[in-house]
């Protein structure tokens, strides 16, 4: 079942999304959650960061997944999905290294995204993953395609993910990534999905429309039995 909620403007979607993942480590302590990066999470994070500092909430044996990566990049770039959920999620909350499972970004092959997998099946799987949708509907980085790879995977980039805001600064042209695959998000007890952010009004319309198809991976959420989507009405106004 989706629960889909227009929230008044990106403020309130931040603030409800933040009090969905305090909620979440409130009821389950050790918790394993997955995190999006890019502009539509980060002041759900700001807000999640500092309710947990201002209600003193343990988050120490809370674990932390990354849900993808770009290829060719060091880890340490500005521009990685890494330093993103170092910046705003690790050091604001003083994480142990090991609460942040994430994928390398260089040298990466099929036993990297094995590791992964492992890591998030000894925990019992995800509890919570937090996404975004992309501009052309991807989720992740599962791109649009005739066919979708089911697992964590090595993925060729869309040209509209080439040209992500998040890529604007790097060096060298971006053109693969690594990412958890849509049974892997899938199989996660609860996803929180957040509509927020500028151009995805094409994409968007499509997934709204609740038909599942490999154009708009997003659309693949359909089929999962506890989705919180919350929108951000301000751009996204409920029809």
């Amino acid at each position: 079942m989706q629960y889909t909620q227009y929230c008044d403007n990106y403020d309130v979607l931040s603030d409800r999304a933040s009090e969905q993942l305090i909620t979440l480590i409130q009821k389950k302590p050790d918790a394993t959650i997955c995190l999006a990066t890019g502009g539509t999470p980060l002041l759900t994070y700001r807000y999640f960061v500092e309710k947990i500092n201002q209600r003193q909430i343990d988050i120490g044996r809370v674990v932390f997944v990354k849900l993808d990566e770009w290829i060719g990049i060091p880890l340490n770039s500005p521009v990685t999905c890494q330093y993103f959920l170092q910046q705003h999620i690790v050091q604001p909350l003083g994480l142990r290294a090991e609460q942040l499972v994430g994928f390398q970004s260089e040298n990466v092959n099929e036993q990297e995204c094995e590791r992964i997998t492992e890591i998030i099946a000894s925990r019992g799987g995800l509890d919570l993953c937090l996404l975004g949708i992309g501009k052309n509907g991807h989720l992740g980085l599962n791109e649009p395609a005739e066919f979708l790879e089911p697992f964590c995977h090595i993925s060729v980039l869309d040209e509209k993910t080439r040209h992500h805001d998040m890529l604007k600064t790097a060096t060298n042209p971006v053109t693969r990534g690594v990412t958890l695959g849509l049974k892997d998000i899938l199989n996660a007890k609860e996803i929180l999905l957040l509509i927020a952010g500028e151009g995805k009004h094409d994409a968007v319309e499509k997934y709204l429309a609740a038909t599942v198809t490999t154009a708009i991976p997003a659309s693949f959420l359909w089929l999962h039995s506890n989705v919180s989507c919350l929108i951000d009405g301000s751009q996204y106004p409920d029809k």
